[in-house]
């Protein structure tokens, strides 16, 4: 055999087989990448409404008020003569938790009453409800009565400011049609009470609405 045809075919077999070894090198399937570790997700938790800070009570003889939430309420409903002169109607007493800790007689209150069916004047009413409260708490230096009319509800109202001793108080009273609604707020006259029933009156009284029957 002629040597010069046989190593060129040795030449070419080698040849393919390199490159199908590096061929097939190639094309081998690469091996899948790691699955990456799922990270943990947190659900957000709904935040809890804020406590309401006043409630609209509803009461008897048309009216509607907003109190602090702490306040409690007591329906009373009865007849019987006022620090003010008047038989009238109590309707309801809401009491505030006591202002100073431990010291159950720092809370203030607030009486709503009715004096109904008045056949007197609204300023000769206003007049002589403060003469009886300078009576009953017996200081008439302390007492300072308001001559100009405010809105209670968008009826006419008279403030009467008074402290004496230990006590202090700021009576409302409002005429709605021949009919007089007393919001009378009391407290004692400490500091820590004084503060919180000066920064509370203005809210509750503006929130009052009235619709008489």
């Amino acid at each position: 055999m002629n040597r010069s045809h046989v190593f060129p075919l040795c030449g070419g077999v080698l040849l393919i087989l390199v490159l199908s070894v590096i061929l097939s090198g190639c094309t081998q399937p690469s091996s899948p990448a790691p699955a990456a570790t799922p990270v943990p997700t947190s659900t957000p938790v709904p935040s809890q409404p804020a406590a309401a800070t006043t409630v609209t009570a509803t009461l008897p003889y048309g009216v509607t008020i907003s109190v602090p939430g702490d306040w409690k309420r007591v329906d009373t409903l009865s007849k019987g003569t006022t620090d003010y002169g008047r038989n009238a109607v109590s309707i309801a007493t809401f009491t505030s938790p006591p202002e100073i800790a431990g010291d159950s007689s720092s809370a203030n209150t607030l009486d709503v009453d009715i004096d109904q069916n008045v056949p007197d004047k609204f300023d000769a009413y206003f007049n002589n409800a403060t003469i009886a409260v300078r009576n009953t708490y017996g200081n008439p230096n302390l007492v300072q009565a308001h001559s100009i009319t405010l809105k209670v509800g968008g009826y006419d109202t008279y403030e009467l400011d008074w402290q004496s001793g230990d006590a202090k108080g700021s009576y409302f009273f409002t005429d709605v049609n021949g009919s007089i609604y007393i919001f009378a707020f009391k407290g004692p006259s400490q500091a820590p009470a004084v503060q919180a029933l000066q920064g509370e009156i203005t809210d509750i009284y503006k929130s009052i609405a009235i619709t008489p029957a």
